[in-house]
């Protein structure tokens, strides 16, 4: 088979994942090669299929990249399929999974070009931190926080006017808990939880933190399971990342079925188990 790992042109940091997964697929005997999403010149006809992978501008091309989706949809066969990358795309499929009773961070959503006093909104609901980012986001794009209780409403509303004014924005609360115990990451592939993530917050222009989780605690598999059966979309990889609330339940942060890091060479064994998902869902297309 002729797949294409699809990136984009300029990728704004390292794909640690690249080199594992397109290796295996060779060494599986498919014809395996990245591809840019936001290079004309690739005949996407000619793939059996395209796995979603590297796209992380597509943020800041988001009509593009949606009219390049539905092109390529309709010419071979996408991983993840086009309506589980579409749900995913806005980050207001957090407000559906939220009403079918996935536990998530508290949020506040709010249109582009949507008038907000950011101080109103947090004495309301009683954030004195918080996190300001795009519903549309890859990495930490457009994502800061800010602390109130230190003077910092002021460039809080500045920044937010300025962001709110070209697209979708969401405010959390800073979840302090994510700084001490930290963030995980649980990555399923092909219906198996296979590793699980440490990771540390980072804002723009920083470096990731992440570690190999040792163990998977049977909460971790609960929700991560709970948040996929709330989802109900079709994926061969998804990515649900937790945090621990204040009373040390777990909570969703982000449900990942576009573009996720997968952290492959800190778990090698997971690139096996993503080839033979692909090689099976190819299977049934061309059987």
């Amino acid at each position: 088979m002729k797949i294409a790992y699809v990136s984009c042109t300029n990728l704004p940091e390292p794909d640690i994942d690249e080199q594992p997964l397109v290796q295996r697929l060779i060494d599986a005997g498919h014809d395996a090669s990245v591809a840019a999403w936001d290079d004309e010149s690739v005949d996407w006809a000619s793939y059996d299929a395209a796995i979603i992978r590297a796209t992380w501008n597509y943020a800041q091309h988001l009509d593009a990249f949606r009219d390049w989706l539905r092109r390529v949809d309709a010419l071979t066969t996408l991983i993840n399929p086009l309506a589980t990358l579409d749900w995913n795309l806005h980050k207001g499929y957090l407000r559906e999974l939220e009403a079918a009773g996935v536990p998530i961070t508290p949020s506040a959503f709010f249109d582009r070009g949507q008038q907000v006093d950011v101080g109103a909104l947090c004495t309301d609901r009683q954030w004195a931190k918080i996190v300001i980012k795009p519903t549309v986001s890859a990495g930490s794009f457009g994502t800061r926080s800010f602390d109130l209780c230190r003077g910092e409403l002021s460039a809080a509303q500045s920044f937010f006017n300025e962001m709110v004014a070209q697209r979708d924005m969401m405010i959390q609360p800073y979840i302090e808990s994510v700084d001490t115990v930290g963030e995980t990451a649980l990555i399923v592939i092909d219906g198996t939880l296979t590793h699980a993530i440490e990771k540390r917050p980072r804002f723009d222009d920083q470096d990731e933190e992440v570690y190999l989780r040792e163990s998977i605690s049977d909460e971790m598999r609960t929700i991560a399971a709970r948040v996929l059966e709330a989802a109900n979309k079709d994926h061969l990889y998804a990515r649900v990342d937790v945090f621990p609330g204040d009373d040390g339940s777990l909570m969703l942060s982000e449900l990942e079925l576009l573009e996720p890091s997968l952290f492959f060479p800190h778990f090698p064994e997971a690139v096996g188990v993503f080839v033979r998902g692909v090689e099976r869902r190819l299977a049934s297309v061309h059987s």
